[in-house]
């Protein structure tokens, strides 16, 4: 059980995830609320509120328990949710301390949460490897961007080149020096007034290509400091990019190893993003 106590008007929602700095899911709280497992002032609560100056919140909820508990797991790989506000390779760090045999595959950006798999052993680690470099996987995104585009679904295909100097890649209409080719498939989920929600799927993949190429089409993801805008994170109240791996689906042949997980599909819930529609 966690006790915290809150220091300004706010809701309950927005106080314990950002308490939990990543390690709570706004489906998990939700699923703490039915439970009851949230006291307010010691007084059990079954829904979102608004919590006043000095009132005392507990939460029984273990973020590390919950941290490393798999989405799936056998003697080969290991499936898991990383969290905002954690590098890839630091969470790597602790999914060790549970599971020493655990090597690292892949890798999401610090504050995009979502699937990870990794190998439990040196031939599923050459399986998985070969899968994320062959891109015969397909990975599914989710998020929640600026605007909405004309369009409730399309491939976006343009070229991205790398500045190493300064961590950013820019986006190009047209092939220049240096650049790649980006393909990026989205479809609008929902929309609202100022925002919309996208399943996005990518058919290549470079760093930070789903947030720079949508910046480049005019919807920046919402919380994103790098491609989006401060003045419109501030409106919606989020610091971090509202962005999900929602669902990682294997293909492996029948050779492999890991062939029994060939079409398997691991997934985690995105519905915490609805919350930040306007």
């Amino acid at each position: 059980m966690q006790k915290f106590t809150c220091e300004n008007k706010t809701k309950l929602s927005d106080f314990l995830l950002d308490k939990y700095q990543g390690g709570l899911s706004y489906g998990k709280f939700c699923t703490l609320l039915r439970k009851k497992d949230i006291k307010i002032n010691q007084k059990r609560v079954n829904k979102d509120c608004v919590l006043q100056k000095g009132d005392i919140v507990e939460c029984y909820f273990d973020a590390e328990i919950e941290l490393l508990t798999p989405i799936y797991k056998d003697e080969n790989v290991v499936v898991l949710n990383k969290p905002q506000s954690i590098t890839s390779e630091d969470f790597y760090n602790r999914v060790k301390g549970q599971y020493a045999t655990a090597i690292f595959t892949h890798r999401l950006d610090r504050n995009t949460s979502g699937v990870m798999i990794f190998a439990l052993n040196e031939e599923s680690y050459g399986e998985l490897y070969q899968g994320f470099k062959n891109r015969t996987f397909s990975k599914t995104y989710h998020c929640l961007v600026n605007g909405a585009f004309e369009k409730k679904q399309a491939l976006l295909q343009d070229y991205m080149v790398k500045d190493e100097k300064i961590g950013l890649v820019k986006v190009y209409s047209n092939a220049i020096d240096g650049a790649k080719i980006i393909k990026t498939q989205y479809e609008e989920i929902a929309r609202a007034e100022f925002s919309s929600l996208l399943k996005v799927q990518l058919i290549t993949g470079r760093t930070h290509q789903i947030r720079a190429h949508l910046a480049y089409h005019g919807h920046f993801i919402i919380g994103d400091g790098k491609y989006g805008s401060e003045r419109v994170n501030k409106v919606f109240k989020v610091s971090k990019q509202l962005l999900i791996a929602t669902n990682l689906q294997l293909h492996f042949s029948e050779q492999s190893l890991l062939f029994y997980l060939n079409g398997k599909n691991f997934s985690v819930d995105y519905s915490g993003l609805f919350k930040y529609l306007k």
